[in-house]
């Protein structure tokens, strides 16, 4: 599929990406800025071997907080592909070894995704993972339905208001539950194999943000009325690392998250019956952030 003018998000720019930038600050081909074996993901997905990712640069949300802000503002190593050298990216990193096929912002390429997608995905044995902001369209989403086995989104706002400041998205509370109904739709159920490996389904990823425990507590209130939570997993973050927004006009987002902030969360979360992975304070820290040089 060409697209003359690009509405790949909700962001629906209507840009024609061969002349210019988007909102996400590419053009129209593929650019990725690491591929490799990656640890730092959760449990089921980076295992004992790494979760075989791919960074893909520029980013439809921009969030003012963003740890991987080198490569989603157009700065860190850049690398341009083809169709058919992200097909074989992914066949290369599962060759290494990876337990999974890790896309990581992928959205703003959706169209060239699926195309890799569809040219290996009867010779990939592993599951393939689509990691995002969740701020999807439906239409999009629906390109990869048979091509990506596990959905892991960030649902990141309950709050308009929070969604416009910190990420110019005022819409996304109501896009981002579509998308994660769509995602469960596609994929049902959590199933992991005999190892804990997860190869099916829908986990979705909250990071509590300082000063924002009640938002937090209102996202998880949305996703248990929307998500059956025995079928689903949630990560919930306490990484928040204030570096990466140091230069941003909200003082709160200065600091690190309290324990008393996570904790209430995470508090709020058991009693909702979800089950999945939390994390010790002390993973707020930029050293779980990749090299993008």
């Amino acid at each position: 599929m060409i697209m003359e003018k690009c509405f790949l998000c909700p962001r629906k720019c209507g840009v024609e990406r061969t002349l210019r930038t988007g909102y996400c600050g590419e053009g129209d081909t593929a650019v990725i800025s690491r591929a490799a074996l990656h640890m730092w993901e959760e449990p089921p997905i980076s295992g004992t071997r790494g979760s075989g990712t791919i960074f893909f640069c520029g980013c439809n949300l921009r969030c003012v907080f963003c740890q991987n802000k080198t490569i989603s503002r157009g700065g860190g190593a850049r690398k341009e592909v083809s169709i058919d050298e992200l097909s074989d990216i992914m066949l290369a990193l599962e060759a290494e070894g990876a337990h999974n096929i890790n896309l990581v912002t992928p959205t703003h390429f959706a169209d060239k995704v699926a195309a890799a997608l569809t040219k290996v995905n009867h010779k990939l044995n592993i599951p393939v993972v689509y990691n995002s902001s969740g701020y999807e369209n439906i239409s999009t989403l629906r390109m990869f339905e048979g091509l990506v086995d596990i959905y892991l989104p960030d649902f990141k706002y309950a709050s308009s208001e929070l969604a416009a400041r910190y990420s110019s998205a005022p819409d996304y509370p109501e896009v981002a539950k579509a998308a994660v109904g769509e995602m469960f739709r596609q994929t049902g159920a959590f199933v992991s194999d005999e190892n804990g490996i997860m190869q099916k389904g829908l986990m979705v990823r909250h990071l509590v943000l300082p000063a924002c425990r009640h938002d937090s507590i209102a996202v998880l209130d949305i996703l248990a009325d929307t998500l059956p939570t025995k079928d689903i997993k949630l990560s919930l973050m306490s990484q928040y690392t204030p570096e990466f927004a140091l230069d941003c006009e909200f003082k709160n987002l200065h600091r690190k998250l309290t324990s008393f902030e996570y904790n209430s969360v995470l508090s709020h979360a058991i009693s909702l019956g979800f089950d999945g992975y939390f994390q010790h304070i002390s993973s707020a820290t930029s050293s779980y952030t990749p090299d993008f040089g």
